[in-house]
Order: structure tokens, then sequence, then C-alpha cells
């Protein structure tokens, strides 16, 4: 709030404003928003580090599977290529079955992709490398070679495996240990074949015995990678070899894929743990927890866990929800705690404020009461004797001509004019010197209203202005000085009337409150200045030539001496409006 304006026209400044009220505020509520989000991020650091513990424990976990797995599985390696299925017991038990599902798999996607679209040499190259296969080859139904990679010449004598498949005996052949296929040369051990689905014909693939023992190393890592259940929040968990090729993955995807790069570099360099938080393509946050491990003391890879934090966003979220409660909770405690120490304070200097005025004012009534005795004893008794002298003249010595006797008239008619005013004016001062005494008595307020417009309802007609009156039959009684508050909103209206030019209309309204009574007097004039509505209250201050400054003063003082208020509303070229506030 902006420094208000005392009786005096002087500016108070209060001690405490709003601006600093503001202030405190937004202070307030940024410590409060720093604590929170503090206390936010601590939340999220501390289960960032619960869940680097968590996948320390399970790296070192599956660390321990892929060494055990490998140191057995170099074993089983050393062993020839047809030998090995009969070597794959115990921990490796059911690998060779998984093999079959793989390529049985890749079969049939083939067939699929054949179908929807005719594969080229170099189309069933790219299938072959990125499978790990050996020999790609696509028959037609009567066990004719239709195309193959690498290129086959076509073979008169047919195999035992595509003649049962296209007698139709079997739709699959599968050979674990069929030995060497002499047609295809040395080191081919494993094959597989299947009818098509989408159209007639056959396809075979072929492996040898080093693919044939990769495939199987990639199974026994998947396996080893996956002898636990995998809990919700885990994103990935993957084992790399020491050229960054990914052996084994709990996405199918990844596997053979290459990921190097710099978080990988480092990781294969030490020895402890090492974590990242980083976001994927699609945007998701991952947590990633990277060890190696090492083969015979040798460094054969690493392994990879990573993690999802969404499971912490609920948690976060209420979080969040209670920091913005608390802070909201605490900055209304804190503002209403500032905002009654405010209120309190400005009670404090308002009611000073009051005493000041009051003290001034008594200090200028004082001031006024003996300057105007010795005023009355000065003026009043030689006004008297010009009084009646003029009165005097205008009996006695009046001239007979008609031109003069006008004239003569006219002019004592203005001395004895002036003479009442300054009369008037003196009757003013002298009130002001006095002390109210009012005389409280339970009247009717309409009444009162009502007698105001009859006195004021001739001097409008002359001066061409309209009244116009709003209020209520059931205004209620109060107890008042009837004559001096009429003549408070007589010294209001004959402002508002004034300050008017024909045609202007005065209003008059009233309304009953809860504990008080509104009465409203609005002229359409041409209003007050900013600059100088707050000295409408100072005696002697007027903006009328003729005009003494104690109007609307002695009116304030006795709406006050009644324990009312009065307000005044203006804006220049709208008009003036005057509300007295007075309690039931």
């Amino acid at each position: 709030m902006d420094p208000v304006l005392n009786r005096s026209g002087e500016k108070t400044k209060r001690t405490f404003s709003p601006v600093y009220l503001a202030i405190l505020s937004g202070i307030l509520l940024i410590i409060l928003s720093v604590n929170g989000l503090l206390e936010i991020n601590r939340t999220k650091k501390g289960f960032y580090s619960l869940l680097e513990r968590e996948g320390t424990v399970l790296v070192q976990h599956f660390e321990r599977n892929v060494q055990e797995t490998l140191s057995s599985f170099q074993e089983v390696e050393d062993t020839p290529g047809n030998e090995l299925t009969s070597s794959l017991t115990g921990a490796f038990f059911g690998l060779e079955e998984s093999a079959a599902e793989y390529l049985l798999d890749a079969a049939h996607r083939i067939d699929q992709v054949e179908g929807e679209k005719p594969l080229g040499p170099s189309d069933l190259q790219s299938f072959a490398r990125q499978h790990g296969i050996a020999s790609v080859e696509i028959y037609d139904s009567s066990g004719k070679l239709l195309k193959s990679w690498p290129p086959q010449p076509a073979f008169k004598e047919r195999n035992p495996m595509l003649r049962e498949l296209i007698e139709g005996k079997r739709p699959v052949w599968i050979d674990l240990d069929g030995g060497l296929l002499p047609e295809k040369g040395p080191g081919y051990w494993f094959s597989i074949a299947i009818s098509r689905k989408v159209t007639p014909g056959i396809i075979a693939l072929y492996l040898n015995d080093q693919q044939m023992k990769r495939l199987f190393r990639q199974f026994a890592i998947q396996r080893a990678i996956s002898d636990i259940g995998l809990r919700e929040g885990i994103y990935f968990v993957s084992v790399l070899d020491a050229s960054f090729n990914t052996l084994a993955s709990s996405d199918p995807a990844l596997i053979g894929r290459d990921e190097e790069n710099p978080f990988l570099k480092s990781s294969l360099q030490t020895k402890a743990p090492l974590s990242r938080l980083y976001r994927t393509e699609t945007g998701e946050e991952i947590l990633e927890i990277a060890k190696p491990f090492s083969l015979n003391n040798v460094p054969a890879g690493l392994i990879r866990i990573g993690f999802s934090p969404k499971e912490i966003y609920p948690v976060l979220g209420q979080i969040k929800k209670n920091v913005a409660f608390s802070i909201l909770i605490f900055l209304f405690l804190g503002v209403t705690a500032v905002t009654l120490i405010w209120i309190n304070q400005n009670r404090h200097v308002k009611r000073m404020e009051e005493l000041e005025d009051r003290v001034r004012l008594t200090e200028r009534l004082s001031s006024l009461g003996h300057l105007a005795a010795g005023v009355a004893h000065e003026i009043r008794n030689p006004l008297n004797a010009i009084g009646m002298g003029i009165q005097r003249l205008r009996r006695e010595f009046v001239p007979e001509e008609a031109a003069r006797k006008e004239e003569f008239l006219s002019f004592t008619e203005v001395i004895h004019r002036e003479v009442r005013r300054v009369n008037g004016i003196i009757e003013q001062f002298l009130g002001l010197s006095r002390p109210f005494q009012l005389d409280l008595r339970l009247s009717p307020l309409q009444e009162l209203l009502k007698n105001l417009v009859v006195l004021f309802q001739e001097e409008a007609s002359s001066r061409d202005l309209r009244l116009q009156t709003e209020w209520n039959s059931d205004l209620p009684s109060l107890k008042i000085d009837a004559e001096k508050l009429t003549q408070a909103l007589v010294n209001i209206m004959k402002n508002g009337m004034e300050a008017m030019k024909p045609g202007g209309v005065l209003r008059i309204e009233a309304h009953p409150m809860k504990d008080r009574v509104e009465v409203a007097i609005s002229d359409s004039g041409s209003g007050i200045p900013a600059d100088q509505i707050g000295k409408i209250f100072n005696y002697y201050y007027t903006t009328k030539e003729k005009g003494a400054g104690l109007g609307l003063p002695i009116a304030h003082r006795i709406i006050e001496a009644h324990g009312g208020q009065m307000e005044v509303e203006s804006r220049p070229g709208s008009g003036t409006k005057v509300t007295v506030t007075l309690p039931v």
C-alpha cells in the first residue's frame, strides 16, 4: 500500500508496508523450495545408491557363474566336433536342444522372408553371417536346389534328410551328431532342414564344428546369466567379450552387437564396478553397472546390468506432492504470522496517526478559540452597526429618482449580503473553537433526508439542477443530533451543487447495512484532482473564490463525533461522491 495522506495533507509512511511482506514471503518461499529440492535430490541419490549396491551384488553373482561356465566349457571346446554332443552333460545338458530351437527359428525366418520377397545370394550371405551359419540351401518340392550360399552344384544323389522331407515322412530333420557330410566337405557335422510353409520346398542349414561350439558357448553363457529370475526394474543383463561384442543378453536383439564406448573401455581397464546414468534413444533413463571378468587371470570381457529407475517415479512424485504441500503449509503459516504482525503494527501506526491528528486539531482549535474570541469582540459589534446602518439607509435615505433608487437599493443589498456572509464566517469560526455538545436522540433518518430535499429543492430549481433520491422505507432510526447532522449534510450538498453547471444531477442515496447505514451524496460536477483530494479536510482549504474552506472540515468533525466515517471518491470530469457511514 502506498503512503497515505493525513488530514494536514502530509504523507505518513508506514513502518511496515506490504512490499516488505511480499519480500519476506518470497524469501520464505525460496528457502522452502530450495529445501524441498534438496530433499528430493537426496531421496533420488539414495535410491540410485541402493540400485548401485544391488547391481554390484548381482554383477558379482553373474561373474562367478560366467567364470565357472567358461572354465567348464573350455574343456568341452577341446572335444572334436563330431563328439561334442556326447560331452554336453551336467551343467551343459540340453544345450543342443537350445541350438536346435535357435536354428529352427532361423530356418522359419528365411522361409517367411523368402515368401515375401525372393532372396539373392547376398541376402543369404548376410543372413548366414548374422546367425553364425556355415551354409544355407533352398530346394523346391522335388528336391532341386534353387539357391544357396555358398553356391553349390545340384547333387544327383540326395541325402536321406532331403528324401524323407520330400516324401513327407517328417516336417523337420535334425542331425545333431550325424558326423561329416561328404558332399559338404570336412568339418560339417550339424545340419537341420524343414519343409517350407509359405511355398512348397525345403530349407536346409549347416554348421561346422567351430560355429557349433560358439553357439553352444553363447547358450551356456546365456544360461549363466538367466539362472535367477530378473526382478522388476532390471532393464538388461549382458555379457561382452574383450572386443565388446555381446556374447549373451537378456535382450536377444543385443546378441552379436558391438557395444564399444568410452564407459565400457574404462570399465574393462578397472577391477571395481563402474556405474553411469544415461538415456536411451527413446529417452528412457538407465542406470548401468559394469564390471570386468577374467579367465585364467586374463581379462575376458564385461558383465553389464542396466536398471530402469521407473519404480522410483511414483515415490518421487509422492515426495514432490508432500514437499509442495509442506511448502504451502509453512508458507501459509509464515505469511499469516507476518501479516498478523503487519496488521497489528499498522493498527498501532494508525492509532498513533489519529492521536497525532487529535493533538494537532486540539492545538489548532485552542488557537482558533483564542483568535475567535478576539475576532468576535473586535468585528461582530462593528458588523452589527454596519448592518443596522445599512437597514436605516434602505429605510430612510432612499433617493426619489427611480434610476438612482434602483442603483441605491442594489448597492446596499450587496453590502448587506456581504456583511451577513462575514458574520456567517465568524459564526463558523466560533463553532470550530467550541467543543461539540451533541444532543443525541433517537431520530428517524428518513425524515431528516426528506427535510434536506425540501430545503434544497428551491435552490436546485433556481440553478437548473435536478435532485434524485433513492432509499428504502425501512431505514432505521438512529441516535443522532439531528440539527448537527443536518448541518453536516447541508455543507456536503452545498459543495456538490456549487461544483455543478446547469443541467447537473445531485443524487442522495441511503442503504441500511448490517450494523450501519450508508448515506451517499454524489454530484455530476467537474470532480477533484487527485493531488488535491487529500487536502479537502484541511481547514481553510478551498477552490472556490468566496469559500472559507470550513464546510467539509466541520461536516467531517460532526460525523466523527457521531462515531461515523466520511469517505470521498472523485475523478476529474466524472463528479464526486461523498459517503457518510453512521453506526446503528
